[in-house]
C-alpha cells in the first residue's frame, strides 16, 4: 500500500487525472440516480392522478337524456307570422318533453339546456352542429342520484314540414358534478309520422362526457 502512495507522489499528474475521473464518475452517477428518481416520482404522481380520476368517475354524476311527446295534443304545429310590411313567414313548432335521469352517485347541477329543430329531406342532410344557432330554455334544478327531472321544450324553425320531409331535433344539456367538472350530454331525434326515433347512428348527436 505504501508503494502505491509513493508511486502517486512521484506521479502527481496521474493522481490529478484519477481524481478528475472519480469526480466525473460521481457526477454521472448522481445524474443517473436523479433521472431514475424523477421517473419514479412522475410515475407515482401519474398513478395518484389515475386513482383520483377513477375515484371521481365512480362518484360522479352521470346525466342521461331522452325525448318523448308530452301529455298534450300539441306536438307539431304549422303556422305563419307577419311583421308590418314584411312578407309572411311560415314556421314549424315542435313541443317535446325532455327527461334527464342521473345514473351517477352524486347530484348533477344543470346549468344549461339548449337545442333546435330543423326540416330536412334526409338525416344525411342535417346541418352540422357547429353551424346551427341553438335556443336556450330554463334549466332544471339539481338532480339527485337515481332521480329524474323533466322539462317541456318548444323549438321552432322557418318553413312548414311536408309529408315527404323529416323533423330533426337536437338537445344538449350542460351540467356540473360535485367535483366541479363541466360535463354535457346530447340527444338527437327524428320525427317521422309523429313518431320520435333516436338518431343512434349519429354519435356526435348522442354524445356525453
Amino acid at each position: 500500500m505504501n508503494g502505491f502512495w509513493n508511486w502517486l507522489g512521484n506521479h502527481e499528474a496521474y493522481g490529478v487525472w484519477l481524481e478528475a475521473i472519480a469526480l466525473v464518475a460521481i457526477f454521472a452517477w448522481d445524474r443517473i440516480d436523479a433521472y431514475w428518481s424523477h421517473k419514479q416520482t412522475v410515475a407515482q404522481i401519474k398513478l395518484t392522478q389515475d386513482q383520483i380520476t377513477l375515484s371521481q368517475n365512480a362518484e360522479r354524476a352521470w346525466l342521461l337524456t331522452e325525448l318523448a311527446w308530452g301529455t298534450g295534443n300539441l306536438k307539431v304545429a304549422l303556422g305563419t307570422s307577419k311583421e308590418r310590411d314584411k312578407p309572411t313567414v311560415e314556421h314549424t313548432t315542435v313541443t317535446v318533453m325532455l327527461t334527464c335521469r342521473n345514473e351517477g352517485r352524486s347530484p348533477a347541477f344543470v346549468d344549461k339546456i339548449a337545442g333546435y329543430v330543423e326540416i330536412v329531406d334526409s338525416v344525411r342532410n342535417l346541418t352540422p352542429l357547429a353551424n346551427h344557432k341553438m335556443a336556450e330554455v330554463t334549466p332544471l334544478g339539481p338532480i339527485a342520484p337515481n332521480k329524474s327531472g323533466a322539462r317541456s321544450l318548444q323549438f321552432s324553425c322557418t318553413g312548414q314540414v311536408t309529408n315527404e320531409q323529416l323533423l330533426s331535433i337536437f338537445v344538449t344539456v350542460e351540467y356540473r358534478d360535485i367535483f366541479e367538472q363541466r360535463r354535457y350530454t346530447n340527444c338527437g331525434y327524428t320525427v317521422t309520422d309523429f313518431n320520435l326515433y333516436r338518431q343512434d347512428g349519429l354519435p356526435e348527436r348522442n354524445k356525453f362526457t
